[in-house]
């Protein structure tokens, strides 16, 4: 009788590995979710030399209340948000890394398309009665400087 508990799921020795693996898979969930916030952040965004001037342009804006990735991320799930950071941080990383991001930064075409969508989730009421919602519309073609000032964005990577 008493060797009855000492096989099967009753054991302490099965639950411990199940045990362990749900602490560590939890510890490695909320790692991987912090990074994500953070790396999603303004100043993790601001903390590459080629982005610190257009970073400063952002805090002196009437948009330094919204992240970086208000404007910058594509609205969706959180996949298709992952999948588009992951892609743009690893091109901004390799840059970063070789030292050749260009003097003037500019908008891919698709990350212009992204502003507009995301510009316009934000002001649509303020647009709705005007011929910018019929299609087409690029919001930056006139705002460009609202919140990133006056001039191309320098960025850049000098070596100081």
């Amino acid at each position: 009788m008493a060797g009855r508990h000492s096989k099967g799921i009753l054991n302490p020795d099965f639950w411990r590995p199940i045990g362990y693996g749900a602490v560590i898979g939890a510890v490695l969930m909320l790692v991987f979710l912090g990074g994500y916030h953070y790396a999603g952040s303004s100043g993790f965004c601001g903390s590459c030399h080629s982005m610190k001037y257009v970073h400063g342009q952002w805090q002196a804006s009437r948009h330094k209340q919204f992240p970086c990735a208000e404007c910058h991320l594509p609205v969706g799930n959180i996949a298709v948000r992952f999948v588009y950071k992951a892609r743009a941080g690893m091109r901004d990383l390799y840059h970063e890394t070789v030292r050749d991001y260009p003097a003037a930064i500019r908008l891919s075409a698709e990350a212009r398309l992204i502003a507009n969508d995301n510009c316009l989730r934000c002001h649509f009421s303020t647009v709705e009665n005007t011929p910018m919602t019929k299609g087409g519309q690029n919001c930056i073609k006139c705002h460009r400087y609202l919140v990133h000032a006056r001039g191309l964005a320098r960025g850049g990577t000098p070596f100081e």
